[in-house]
């Protein structure tokens, strides 16, 4: 009796599939250019997500800047080196004279003169001893890196699991919206069955017009469970990274299949705390942290730096060329240089104090996460098991009620039953079918997040 409920909305489904590719052909061809296919399925919407979603590409940018900073890092143990290339006119007027004794004169005609001047120089820097401060630097780096890759995997995993919940919510919206067209169907047949009897007197006239007020509650219903769906499908889409219309005349495929029996929640814990992804993030920030106060501490020591200076100049007349590439006087210097900062007026104790917060910060944490874990496993884990007792009391709560409905409807056609027990059985029907798909799907998505802690990547 399920298969063949299941039989008659796939029948509808497909109808409903031909509808939709028949309205777009009468569309314009610029609306024709469709982002998905005209059925999706459950595979096929986490691919394109992995690839679409901008919460990806923007962790994916994260994860290429922590990767330039350790690149910095790196750079710090080298030397740094610059040149430098200059030419330059100076041109002067004097209009007075000043002598080493007596007055200032005035001279009767100004004189003006002109200097030019060219060099270049090179310079080699590099810093012998720091403290170990770009160690720690680079530890610091090394760990942002890390975490940064680990918090790209959590935000697949986190995206993985949006659309596969995302997913069954609009499967879910997509079935209740079959079951409906489903009681339509049936509500017409007896609409119709009671018009029949009314015109043979066999019913009061209240029976047919209650009948039809049932219907019409029924195709009211396909209107809310329309919008519902089409919302569903736009929230779905959205999270796929694609704009909403493509969720216009989407169907959903899926298979029939359930999750069999029941998770080992011990196991899956000490799984999810060894190969979460944001715990994994998490400690590489409590590593970075510990860099981060090293490097603090290393505030107090010296720092030695040596350099090297190569250069070339040479100062000319007004006559000659201003572009002067190859001037003749050189020089060469070298220097080694200590410094070492006393007293900074407490900025270094403030680092230090907040550079120990935040590993202090990072240590909770981590702690904090690894509880919220274990926590969000168990309650998945009892979800599951209430609701696989649940399903096997729904499933044979929907059998007695779709067989006692079949009865009252034979019954009702022949004469020998009365309209209150046949609505009566309608009613214990729609409810039982309507509250077995949803704990279905609610199993299903119970899973679907456990699974989450299960893979540990995406």
């Amino acid at each position: 009796m399920r298969a063949a409920a299941r039989s008659r909305r796939r029948q509808l489904l497909a109808g409903i599939a031909l509808v939709a590719g028949g309205l777009a052909v009468a569309r314009p061809v610029a609306a024709q250019t469709r982002v998905l296919p005209d059925t999706l399925d459950i595979g096929r919407a986490v691919r394109i997500a992995l690839t679409e979603s901008p919460a990806l590409r923007i962790t994916q940018a994260q994860a290429d800047q922590a990767g330039a900073g350790r690149l910095a890092a790196w750079g710090a143990f080298l030397p740094t080196a610059g040149g430098s290339l200059n030419l330059g006119r100076n041109t002067q007027a004097v209009s007075t004279y000043t002598a080493e004794e007596g007055p200032t004169e005035r001279l009767t005609e100004r004189l003006s003169y002109t200097t030019q001047s060219a060099s270049q120089g090179f310079r080699l820097q590099l810093t012998l001893l720091e403290g170990g401060r770009r160690f720690a630097q680079l530890r610091e780096a090394t760990a942002g890196v890390r975490a940064a890759q680990r918090r790209l995997d959590d935000r697949q995993r986190q995206v993985l699991a949006t659309v596969r919940g995302e997913f069954l919510e609009a499967l879910r919206r997509q079935e209740l919206l079959e079951l409906t067209r489903t009681q339509i169907a049936d509500r017409e047949v007896e609409l119709d069955i009671a018009q029949r009897r009314y015109e043979i007197a066999a019913v009061e006239r209240t029976d047919v017009l209650a009948t039809e007020s049932q219907l019409l509650n029924a195709r009211i219903r396909l209107i809310g469970e329309q919008n519902l769906l089409e919302a569903n499908l736009r929230q779905l889409v959205v999270s796929m990274g694609l704009p909403p219309e493509a969720g216009e005349g989407l169907v959903l495929t899926g298979d029939e299949g359930m999750p069999a029996g029941l998770p080992d929640i011990d196991v899956i814990v000490r799984t999810a705390v060894t190969s979460d992804p944001e715990l994994a993030a998490l400690e590489a920030d409590r590593s970075a942290a510990s860099a981060a106060l090293w490097a603090a501490r290393t505030t107090y020591l010296p720092t030695i730096t040596a350099s090297m200076d190569w250069g070339r100049s040479e100062r000319f007349g007004p006559e000659a060329s201003f572009w002067q590439f190859r001037p003749g006087d050189t020089g060469q210097t070298f220097g080694v240089s200590v410094s070492w900062n006393i007293f900074n007026g407490f900025l270094r104790e403030q680092q230090n104090a907040q550079a120990s917060a935040a590993r202090r910060q990072a240590e909770e944490q981590l702690r904090l996460r690894r509880l919220e874990i274990e926590r969000d496993v168990r309650r998945f884990g009892a979800d599951i098991e209430r609701l696989a007792q649940t399903l096997e009391l729904l499933e044979r709560d929907y059998a007695i009620s779709r067989e006692r409905l079949e009865m009252e409807q034979e019954r009702y056609r022949l004469g020998t039953g009365g309209f209150l027990e046949l609505q009566s059985a309608v009613g214990s029907a729609q409810g039982a079918e309507t509250a077995l798909i949803q704990n279905q799907y609610d199993y299903r998505i119970a899973w679907s997040n456990l699974v989450e802690y299960v893979e540990g990547r995406p």
